[in-house]
């Protein structure tokens, strides 16, 4: 999780593009940003920014204000908490409930699952029928209007796959940002935190 203020993160946006900006052209473009990484990178690796410098160029005209920068990192740290949370939160999603006793699993329709999850006393169960009644759709893959424990099974997994491949995309971005921070940023306490906590 990345802790930082709006002021401590414009801060360090701005340090960044100073000191990218060497031309003093008001932007940077893709070519600088990667050749900057390039620089840093350990030989033989190659790092892509072009995620990076999508997610920071907000008007899609190749080039990288002081302004995006700041306002794309401030983006940027908010987006690798958030799928921080949801990842912690999904690695937290109990298995399924069992089946009936009597063998059969008919399943739950999706005021069932509401209405388990708001009776249970028991939290993690509790999350899980939530999560399943708000994602019913996705869940009810055989479309009959009731998720079962195979059905709730296969959603999980689904979920942990895509946080898995969210993760990654996280993990290089988090990397790229850490790179540009130790770099670029200035040397302030408050920078960092922020390098050390991605």
């Amino acid at each position: 999780m990345i802790s930082a203020t709006s002021s401590s993160i414009s801060q360090t946006a701005s340090s960044i593009f100073s000191k990218l900006d060497t031309s003093n052209k008001g932007y940077i473009d893709s070519t600088t940003l990667q050749s900057a990484l390039d620089s840093l990178s350990d030989s033989g690796t190659d790092v892509d920014v072009s995620e990076l410098f999508n997610t920071l160029d907000s008007d899609s005209d190749g080039k990288v204000t002081e302004d995006e920068m700041s306002s794309g990192l401030e983006s940027l740290v908010g987006q690798l908490n958030s799928q921080y949370d949801s990842m912690r939160m999904q690695g937290a999603m109990p298995p399924p409930p069992p089946p009936p006793a009597d063998g059969e699993d008919e399943g739950y329709t999706q005021d069932e699952l509401s209405s388990i999850a708001s009776t249970t006393d028991d939290s993690k169960l509790s999350d899980l029928m939530s999560t399943l009644a708000e994602n019913f759709e996705a869940a009810d893959t055989n479309k009959d209007g009731k998720v079962n424990a195979e059905e709730a099974i296969a959603y999980k997994d689904k979920q942990e796959e895509s946080n898995n491949t969210s993760e990654a995309s996280s993990s290089n971005l988090a990397e790229i940002l850490k790179k540009l921070i130790a770099a670029y940023g200035d040397n302030s306490t408050t920078l960092s935190t922020i390098s050390e906590s991605v």
